[in-house]
């Protein structure tokens, strides 16, 4: 019994990890992007957009509403960078933030 209860409690504690894993890679993802676009929109404040995009994340379903807003944030600066083009950056930022965890 002690050796199933043990491995209950491994697996428990690799969930969390992988979790919060998960989780830091999308926040290093996320102000990555953020400092790209800033840079771009011209937005000196790149910790309070880096907030926004992260509240994209939760409040508009995850990549999808980060993608959403950051097309949405450079359209309104007048720059026509395509959807794919924008995806593909992102893409790229996850590979880097994993690197860096």
């Amino acid at each position: 019994m002690a050796d199933f209860r043990d491995r209950k409690k491994a697996m428990e504690d690799q969930y969390f990890q992988d979790a919060e894993r998960t989780l830091k890679l999308k926040s290093r993802h996320d102000r990555l992007l953020a400092k790209w676009i800033a840079g771009l929109i011209g937005r000196d404040d790149v910790a309070g957009y880096a907030d926004e995009i992260t509240d994209a994340r939760f409040k508009g379903g995850g990549d999808a509403g980060v993608l959403s807003k950051a097309l949405a944030d450079l359209q309104a600066a007048g720059h026509s960078i395509s959807e794919q083009d924008v995806a593909a950056k992102m893409r790229e930022f996850t590979v880097e933030a994993a690197e860096q965890l």
